[in-house]
């Protein structure tokens, strides 16, 4: 379909609408999800915080950047989950003016089953589509998330 076209012109303002909507079900289901108390411990706030943990120790900058919250917010989060004993924090030998936050054990494991439980959502959200349909909605979600990087 050529570009200017009314055509072109109709499947965009489609498409810019089905996102918008989508973007708005993906806000209500973060907010339904930050509003029930997690039987792990671990919100989701909290799961996107500690995420990056699962590669190794991070700094509080590092983990506010990979979360898109402030480094201030991070910081009060982290405080509440070394007090929980979800993480703990030491100096880094690299750099006495820096501090890694590592997970504990428990951290650990509170982490894997959230990363579990997560990826039975997505697999129950993908059977909702057909084979086909979800190769397709896999390249497009693909494309569209590198657009969205760049922006």
């Amino acid at each position: 379909m050529p570009h200017g076209t009314a055509a072109d012109s109709a499947a965009t303002a489609s498409l810019s609408e089905a996102l918008a909507e989508f973007f708005r079900a993906t806000r209500r289901a973060r907010g339904r999800a930050a509003s029930q108390t997690p039987a792990d411990g671990i919100s989701l706030a909290q799961f996107h915080l500690l995420e990056p943990l699962a590669e190794g120790p991070c700094t509080n900058r590092q983990l506010a950047e990979a979360a898109g919250i402030t480094s201030p917010t991070a910081t009060r989060m982290i405080d509440g989950l070394v007090g929980r004993g979800v993480v703990t924090r030491v100096e880094d030998p690299a750099d006495r003016r820096a501090v890694l936050i590592s997970l504990t054990d428990a951290g650990g494991d509170a982490l894997a089953a959230k990363v579990e439980e997560y990826s039975r959502v997505r697999v129950q959200l993908a059977r909702t589509l057909e084979p086909e349909e979800r190769l397709a909605a896999a390249d497009l979600l693909n494309r569209l998330a590198v657009v969205i990087e760049e922006l």
